[in-house]
């Protein structure tokens, strides 16, 4: 979940704000840069656009997380995606499974009364999302349009911060057992490509030292079919270093199987339409292109209640422009999801 979670693409989190940046993210694979797709040679008195598109094929070669899309002529299968509208009781025992998970209770009917209110917000794509202290220091927030809900226990946030022996793997692994008992885990995904961040607090002492430590390790991971990740079903659980699970987050979307349909888009089509679009995104010279990760995806348009799509290709990426006088800019993050049943491919999908 975040770019995280991608990975991270999840709308809203504890305080129902856009996810923020890991403050400090585990290790991540470095992909071999591509000996057939190597960038264009260019020099400093071609137009900017094409030194531009030189600098997005460089980083694209040269991307942290790197999945190639698939073949052209491969089939691959169309889905319909729906955002689930739960009724009140469902709410309410998500609740309380979410809790059990973290070896939590509540007092007879608060879940009950938290999930008339959460039912009754205004669910839409701008709409607001339900935000309650059932006690102090437990916060629930919930976005009935992109149906995500998370948990956060702040008073274990703030006993349990501390140095990290070892990663807690089977606190986590308990947790999400717990939630697939429940029933609050699609069962028909995979949850098995996780992630590991930490969230960090420190103190810097009038002396100039600085302490340091750990109030969580977050276990993240999207759901997948078939081994393609839906952005728009995921979980997140964080633990903390005294071994207690401290939040969760989970949010979920209907699918429905379609018939196949075929790649038309090769992987240097996807390449070079990705470089046209970083290049024509801005009027400077693009000096480099930083690409996150890039992968084949399902998403739902973040507008849309239901919708049919194919896999898309995704590309998380972060550019630095020249601004004159020896300056440099850099960008905040953006995905772009490609189609890979048109060729050339085009951006469908435009997210910061």
């Amino acid at each position: 979940m975040g770019r995280a979670w991608m990975l991270g693409t999840w709308i809203a989190l504890e305080t129902c704000q856009p996810m923020p940046a890991i403050e400090d993210e585990g290790p991540t694979g470095d992909a071999e840069p591509s000996t057939s797709l190597g960038p264009r040679a260019f020099t400093s008195a071609v137009p900017h656009l094409v030194a531009s598109e030189g600098a997005a094929e460089q980083g694209y070669d040269e991307a942290l997380e790197a999945e190639p899309p698939p073949l052209p002529g491969s089939a691959v299968l169309e889905l319909r995606l729906t955002r689930p509208r739960p009724m009140v009781d469902e709410l309410q025992e998500r609740l309380e499974g979410m809790l059990a998970a973290m070896g939590l209770e509540l007092e007879l009917g608060q879940a009950a009364a938290w999930a008339r209110h959460a039912y009754t917000m205004e669910s839409s794509p701008e709409g607001r999302a339900s935000i309650a202290e059932l006690r102090p220091g437990l916060v629930v927030c919930y976005d009935a349009w992109f149906d995500d809900l998370s948990v956060v226990d702040t008073t274990r946030l703030t006993e349990d911060g501390g140095a990290v022996d070892a990663v807690p793997w089977d606190v986590a692994g308990s947790a999400i057992d717990e939630l697939v008992t429940q029933g609050i885990l699609d069962t028909s995904l995979s949850y098995d490509d996780v992630t590991t961040s930490y969230v960090r607090s420190g103190v810097k002492g009038p002396d100039g030292t600085h302490d340091e430590w750990v109030d969580e390790i977050r276990f993240e991971a999207n759901g997948t079919l078939d081994g393609t990740v839906i952005l728009d079903a995921g979980v997140r659980i964080g633990v903390t270093p005294k071994q207690r699970v401290s939040s969760l987050r989970v949010n979920r979307i209907e699918i429905e199987r379609f018939e196949p349909s075929v790649v038309a888009a090769s992987e240097l089509d996807v390449r070079r339409s990705f470089a046209r679009h970083v290049a024509e995104s801005t009027g400077a010279n693009v000096e480099s292109v930083l690409v996150s990760a890039r992968r084949t995806v399902y998403m739902l348009d973040p507008q849309s209640p239901s919708a049919i799509v194919a896999p898309r290709y995704m590309l998380d990426y972060a550019i630095t422009v020249g601004t004159g006088n020896d300056d440099r800019m850099g960008s905040r993050a953006t995905m772009v999801l490609l189609s890979l049943t048109s060729a050339p491919p085009v951006v469908e999908q435009e997210l910061p």
